[in-house]
């Protein structure tokens, strides 16, 4: 199941034509592009001149958290020089009409993944940590992660039953097992994710939403796309909730792209303690572990199984990063009754 969008022909023709006007050619066709999981507007227009070009933004049935998105996009795309180095060709925008949509350089002919490779990988290491070292110059252009909104997971799964059994739940025929292991590593879970947003660790402009459906590869550079929830925080933490995706994605184990990552960041100056490292897995494993097993949500529709998907690969990952047992594996997405359709894609 898809999640909702709006249709070309809800778009008012005064906001077409002045989207024409800024590209300089008519629009002769139109479609929908799905990628990511939300309700906003996405279309890729074929031009009379030949050109597509990929649009984004709010209009009707958006939500509060499209309209937000789009208008800090738009400041990115024009002011950031970190988030240009990395995006799509920013094009122009369009706000009226109750609608407000970004113009920006297609993508289709990108290398997209799934499937990872291990050079792909890679090359996806080598761009998040060229665009987290470019970005330390301009952190100081977005506002500082908001650390009050986020809850510790792990340790409110330890004391909330109801939460638990969620998670329990995603291993039929594993209970027994999953709860051993629960009992055994809870508190050291604890302890590492509650340090997550130590001072004492580098902080910089991260993307905060790295995920196969927003990037591409272009002549084997990393594109990034979905700027939305781009502000200052740890660095460790931003790569941290990509690993598991690509893992999940049948790419390589998280700890070895690690390496990659941090070798790179080394090299230009930029040092990573165990201990943040530590706590970005035990954090990312836990806001996972408290959330793909809650029910669907109706405007996102395919948000649990991709939760599902990382959960596995992350608890895992925090396991070997903190010399605890393995945890037990998850069944497939389809054994456990959640939509795989393009889920993972």
């Amino acid at each position: 199941m898809l999640e909702p969008k709006p249709n070309w022909s809800d778009i008012p023709r005064c906001v077409s034509r002045e989207m024409e006007s800024i590209l300089g050619s008519v629009v002769k066709k139109t479609e929908i592009v799905y990628g990511g999981f939300g309700p906003s507007a996405t279309f890729r227009l074929y031009l009379q001149d030949g050109r597509t070009i990929f649009v984004k933004g709010a209009g009707k049935g958006s939500t509060s958290v499209n309209w937000k998105g789009v208008k800090k996009e738009e400041i990115l795309y024009q002011e950031v020089k970190a988030v240009q180095a990395f995006s799509p060709a920013y094009i122009g925008s369009v706000k009226q009409s109750d609608w407000h949509l970004l113009l920006l350089e297609d993508m289709g002919h990108a290398v997209e993944v799934p499937p990872w490779t291990e050079a792909l990988a890679r090359n996806a290491m080598e761009g998040v940590a060229q665009f987290h070292l470019l970005g330390l110059q301009e952190k100081a252009k977005l506002e500082k992660m908001d650390v009050a909104t986020f809850a510790f997971q792990w340790r409110m799964l330890k004391e909330t039953k109801a939460e638990r059994e969620l998670l329990f739940a995603l291993f039929p025929g594993k209970r027994d097992e999953i709860i051993t292991w629960f009992d055994h590593v809870i508190d050291h879970l604890i302890e590492a994710e509650e340090r997550v947003f130590d001072i004492n660790q580098p902080w910089g402009l991260i993307h905060c939403d790295l995920r196969s459906d927003n990037l591409r590869f272009l002549e084997q550079k990393l594109i990034l796309f979905d700027w939305a929830t781009t502000c200052m925080g740890p660095l460790m933490l931003d790569i941290a909730f990509f690993l598991p995706s690509i893992w999940g994605q049948s790419g390589p184990f998280p700890s070895i792209l690690l390496t990659e990552y941090t070798g790179i960041m080394q090299n230009n100056g930029v040092v990573f303690s165990q201990s943040s490292i530590e706590a970005a897995a035990a954090f990312t494993a836990g806001f996972f572990a408290a959330r793909a097993g809650k029910e669907p949500i109706d405007f996102l529709p395919r948000l649990r199984a991709i939760q599902y998907m990382q959960l596995g690969p992350a608890l895992h990952w925090v396991a070997d990063a903190l010399g605890l047992p393995a945890p037990p594996s998850l069944p497939p997405l389809e054994r456990n009754g959640l939509d795989a359709d393009k889920s993972l894609n």
